[in-house]
């Protein structure tokens, strides 16, 4: 099933290019396959425009997006009133450059969003701790684990290292479910603070849940505030994509369901 998962990952997530790519193959094969298989190509091709033109309105990416977030509140939101003994942020990709045996890793936009809220976070809060998670993705080219340069970056941004936990061992949002408790466990944590982006939150959230944690679920940023959004009614490549995210958790969701894990 894990590869199944992988594949459709890759290929199958309307709104990415693999899948424009397959389905306009298809389209293509049907009208030259006779006269009648090319009706159904003209149909098919006509119906394929449409829906990725629809993904690409911000409306769309909108409405598809608007669950997810879980009913969390955003960063700027007033605090909980209770005790907070840590901020877990999780991980959200990034990529190693290598070239002539020298290498840097650079992280995504999410994992970069999401660690500037921890900063944030601990900078409003009594000195908690700070558990950045996330390891590696060699499928996506990421070989160093992506907590190592989360904690850079909290620590460029004035937060202590020796109030930084890293857990490094984890391949996805169920592995960090799993993997976090020991960490909290060990270092006395009872309330903390679940930080992801938007789109992410009801996955990791039901995930934590799930293992038995009752976690503060805070957002992040979905994205930076020097990017500019589009008109509502106009397509955009910055909607194709948030429409792709959206539609790559609600897969997501169901699988994790499918596996008992949420």
């Amino acid at each position: 099933m894990d590869a199944i998962a992988e594949f459709v990952k890759a290929n199958l997530i309307p709104g990415s290019l693999p899948f424009l790519l397959i389905g306009l193959a298809l389209g293509v094969l049907l009208l030259y396959a006779g006269r009648r298989a090319a009706r159904w190509g003209r149909r098919w091709l006509t119906a394929w425009v449409i829906l990725y033109l629809l993904l690409s309105l911000p409306v769309t990416a909108s409405l598809l997006a608007g669950p997810l977030d879980a009913g969390a509140e955003p960063l700027d939101s007033s605090l909980p009133a209770e005790q907070v003994d840590a901020i877990v942020v999780l991980g959200g990709g990034g990529l190693t450059i290598e070239s002539s045996g020298v290498s840097t890793q650079v992280l995504s936009e999410s994992s970069v969003l999401r660690t500037l809220a921890g900063v944030r976070l601990y900078r409003s809060l009594d000195n908690p701790w700070v558990i950045v998670s996330g390891g590696v993705n060699e499928k996506a080219g990421l070989t160093t684990a992506e907590s190592e340069a989360m904690r850079d970056l909290l620590i460029a941004n004035g937060v202590p290292a020796g109030r930084i936990l890293v857990e490094s061992g984890s391949e996805d949002t169920h592995d960090q479910a799993l993997k976090i408790p020991a960490l909290l466990e060990a270092h006395g944590v009872q309330r903390f603070l679940l930080v992801t982006s938007p789109t992410h939150m009801l996955r990791a959230l039901l995930s934590f849940e799930k293992a038995g944690l009752d976690p503060i679920p805070v957002l992040a940023s979905e994205h930076s505030a020097t990017q500019h959004e589009g008109f509502p009614v106009l397509p955009s490549m910055n909607a194709l994509d948030e429409s792709r995210t959206a539609l790559r958790e609600w897969i997501g969701l169901a699988y994790y369901l499918l596996r008992g894990w949420i």
